[in-house]
């Protein structure tokens, strides 16, 4: 049985998240296990006589576990309400120890999890020195992750933009998105974003024309759409609000602390000012069956 992980914390962010992905599962055809992970609960040693007050691991499972069954009824009775013609997911509550990417990521891999899903805020990626959420989930897992904003309130996704820069490891990212998309029965679009120039650049134009002939010459039906523009993610927003995107696809390319000191990163940038959902594509993606 296909699987979708839903990450949640219980915040306003995360639980509208799960909310908006409930017709993406149901349309993927999957059940969702519905994920919480609580941090460990550190020994700490009495003092003399006294015992330092403490959580203990059964306490917070107790906690995590409650609120898991809280949401998976909540969740249930929105499923009811949207009155889907279709399959109805199935909704399973895991209570996980630990930290949130290394739990995420081996269960992931274990049960062979078709998408993570999970809410976003301006702080998801983090920065230079401190991974958020979304960067870390990125840094560990084979599967893509979807990143849902709280404002976004569509229940359907028609058509997926995806920024590519023209790599070889585009490739089977294309080939996973397409396969996403068949089973979503959303149309992709690809978009390859240039700077301005004064001289035409036909080196450029020749790579764009190799990568655009191989594309379509496997997937005949893809559509293909160019800018030229000084700021990638600002090229992408246009686009996809020219064309009705309901969600921007991206690849995660792990840097090294100099390369992201100077350069942009158009990722953490779409994170930060995410209005519409980003698919977001690991470094050496998975291929699904």
């Amino acid at each position: 049985m296909k699987n979708v992980l839903i990450l949640t914390d219980f915040s306003a962010g995360a639980m509208r998240a799960a909310e908006n992905a409930l017709p993406v599962v149901a349309k993927l055809g999957a059940e969702i296990l519905l994920i919480n992970v609580y941090p460990i609960t550190p020994y700490i040693p009495p003092v003399g006589s006294a015992v330092m007050p403490q959580s203990s691991a059964a306490d917070k499972r107790r906690v995590s576990t409650s609120r898991l069954n809280n949401e998976t009824r909540r969740l249930q009775k929105r499923l009811a309400g949207l009155k889907l013609n279709g399959y109805m997911p199935v909704i399973r509550p895991m209570a996980l120890e630990g930290q949130l990417a290394e739990r995420v990521a081996v269960l992931a891999r274990r049960k062979k999890s078709t998408l993570i899903i999970m809410g976003v805020s301006p702080n998801s990626y983090g920065d230079l020195l401190f991974a958020g959420d979304v960067k870390a989930v990125l840094q560990q897992v084979s599967c893509p992750v979807l990143v849902i904003p709280a404002e976004w309130t569509r229940q359907e996704i028609r058509h997926i933009v995806f920024g590519t820069d023209l790599a070889a490891t585009d490739d089977r990212v294309i080939d996973d998105l397409v396969s996403i998309a068949a089973r979503l029965k959303a149309k992709v679009s690809l978009s390859h974003i240039s700077r301005p120039v004064i001289i035409p650049d036909f080196a450029e134009e020749t790579r764009v024309s190799a990568f655009t002939g191989k594309i379509t010459e496997r997937y005949p039906g893809i559509g293909w759409l160019t800018a030229r523009e000084h700021n990638v993610i600002d090229a992408l927003e246009k686009i996809g609000e020219e064309k009705h995107a309901d969600v921007i696809a991206l690849r995660y390319q792990k840097h090294a602390f100099w390369y992201h000191l100077f350069n942009e990163n158009p990722l953490k940038e779409a994170i930060q000012r995410a209005k519409t959902p980003l698919l977001i594509f690991p470094e050496i993606p998975r291929r699904h069956e």
